[in-house]
């Protein structure tokens, strides 16, 4: 049989809504895969967010469904302000604020889904959604369709792990696993989320209002052994690894196999310069005035000594608000001091100094000449410089980029920056320690070493397809003509289909306390019995051994000869 005939061709919607275009990139990729086995591939977003899939790259879409406007250019500044002025270690509170902003696109989002689906000219027979996209999950409990989500790292509360501590997302910097971790850090880890518990409390109130005015009244379908794919786009070594069930898989770096060449201004930079260090924290991050000032005053320091002869730095107009132009910034070479306006360097009036709106980041990377990448540390921007091997100085701003950075310096391939603290000098010191380092190789030991990893696990969109398929094929036929489930889903483990009491043999424990217990009791009550009449039983003994002995003697018992 053809491949056509035991894999036929499905129909799949890929989901993305809020997030930005680093939600849909891993999600299209997976989509390519699927697309290059023949299955037709259409694509579901917010309005505003279509020129996503307009790309050459992504032509394997065949149809695009608009479910209403994205977050405003306000909403989103002030999510994005927000988190960078958020100190996990001072709580969680201000995440909740954003949460709820993003958690506001649910109902349209689930009217759009339904409209999809219950279309039979556009039902797909799988979803594959990013993270954000709550109403996908209500799709999989309402019409029994397999769904897939793409995470940039586990989930919080969700496949818990006793040996790592906190929760992804939330930890505290430093926090790896418990093997390395302080009695404290673990404490502390754990507390970030109860410290907070009133603002969760408040967020899970106001989503189930959100839901019951919407006429649903189950919580959100998200159990902690999922009954859905869950793929997280990371791998193991940069990923902690972890104990999981078959439903989920790292299968990162998602990451497009073409990538947009180098733009004249940047080929002609990095032809004239040869040890580059190249800035990316974000494309919405607005760094404030102070912090661009000290990043520039310690790249100062590092091309008078000539550790690096160039910078190529990436800031969107909106990241430049904050900036102001006419501070003077003082430098040294040549043996002379030289007095620069901070706004003639944005508009690249400096030859060593290059400041697009826009980078071909991948191109950069990609390039012999540039030696250090600065980065948020964000799973993107983690898997696209390993991927192309260069070191990291990482400055994590939220979420996962502080749990990014730290298990970057764990696997020898950063440096990092704490972005409350940090100085000019430690900018200096550490990019420093990086460009120096080839004297005895180990930033190029551990960069070669992730580097090679990360191309072997970029394969891992193949087995993502693989698990989609598997899925897919396997629900298709589960389930009878009324909807019915005939037999349970196949990659499911069977104690997500038990209670906890007998999943984890407590029953068996129970019965088996139970026996021992009788038995001790037995064995007590019948010792407190011969205690208790000890007398009688001795005296009793007594006198049937003296019998006994008497009716020897008389060779009643053994006769004599």
């Amino acid at each position: 049989m053809s491949r056509s005939q035991v894999h036929p061709p499905r129909k799949i919607l890929l989901v993305v809504t809020t997030g930005g275009f680093t939600h849909a990139g891993p999600v299209l990729e997976i989509g390519r895969v699927l697309a290059e086995r023949g299955h037709i591939i259409e694509f579901a977003t917010l309005d505003g967010q279509e020129n996503w899939i307009k790309r050459d790259e992504y032509g394997f879409i065949s149809g695009l469904h608009l479910m209403g406007p994205g977050p405003t250019d306000e909403q989103l500044d002030d999510h994005y302000r927000r988190m960078q002025a958020w100190d996990v270690r001072e709580g969680i509170g201000p995440v909740f604020i954003s949460k709820t902003m993003f958690d506001s696109f649910w109902p349209q989002t689930y009217d759009g889904l339904r409209k999809i689906i219950e279309n039979p000219a556009t039902r797909p027979n799988m979803i594959i959604a990013d993270f954000f996209v709550e109403a996908a999950h209500d799709m999989q409990v309402e019409y029994n369709l397999p769904l897939a989500i793409v995470c940039p790292n586990w989930p919080p509360l969700q496949l818990p792990c006793s040996y790592i501590p906190g929760q992804p997302g939330f930890q505290l910097p430093g926090t790896m696993t418990s093997e390395n971790a302080s009695m404290w850090l673990r404490i502390k880890n754990e507390l970030i989320i109860l410290s907070d518990l009133p603002a969760i409390m408040r967020l899970f109130k106001r989503t189930r209002k959100m839901r019951s005015d919407h006429g649903i009244f189950r919580p959100l379908h998200k159990p902690k052994k999922p009954d859905y794919l869950l793929f997280v786009n990371s791998f193991v070594g940069l990923e902690i690894p972890r104990d999981l069930p078959p439903t989920c898989a790292p299968v990162g770096p998602l990451l497009s196999p073409t990538w947009a060449p180098l733009d004249e201004a940047c080929d002609s930079f990095l032809k004239k310069h040869k040890s580059v260090l190249y800035i990316a924290l974000g494309t919405h991050i607005i760094l404030p005035h102070n912090d661009v000032a000290t990043i520039v005053t310690g790249i100062f320091r590092l091309m008078e000594e000539v550790l690096i002869d160039g910078v190529i730095w990436a800031i969107p107009e909106t990241g430049r608000g904050d900036i102001d132009g006419s501070q003077t910034l003082s430098t040294e070479g040549d043996g002379q001091s030289t007095d620069l306006l901070l706004g003639d360097l944005l508009s690249n009036k400096h030859p060593d100094w290059l400041f697009p709106f826009f980078a071909p980041q991948r191109a950069i990377l990609d390039h012999d000449s540039t030696k250090v990448y600065f980065t948020h540390g964000g799973g993107s921007s983690a898997n696209e410089a390993l991927f192309h091997g260069k070191p990291i100085l990482s400055m994590g701003i939220f979420f996962d980029q502080t749990a990014n950075t730290t298990r970057l310096v764990a696997g020898g391939v950063a440096e990092s920056l704490d972005k409350v603290s940090f100085t000019a000098d430690e900018v200096y010191t550490k990019i420093k320690k990086i460009v120096t380092a080839d004297e005895n190789g180990s930033y190029h030991r551990n960069v070669l070493r992730m580097q090679r990893i990360a191309h072997i696990a970029a394969r891992r969109k193949n087995h993502a397809a693989d698990l989609v398929e598997e899925m897919m094929y396997d629900n298709e036929l589960r389930f009878d003509a009324d909807g019915r489930e005939l037999r349970p889903m196949h990659l499911q483990t069977a104690d997500s289909r038990m209670s906890a009491f007998k999943a984890n043999n407590w029953d068996m424990f129970l019965v088996s306390a139970l026996g021992l217990a009788t038995i001790v009791g037995s064995i007590g009550l019948a010792g407190h019995s011969a205690w208790r009449y000890r007398s009688f039983l001795v005296g009793q003994t007594r006198s049937i051994v003296l019998e006994g002995w008497g009716l020897l003697q008389q060779g009643r018992i053994w006769p004599r000869a």
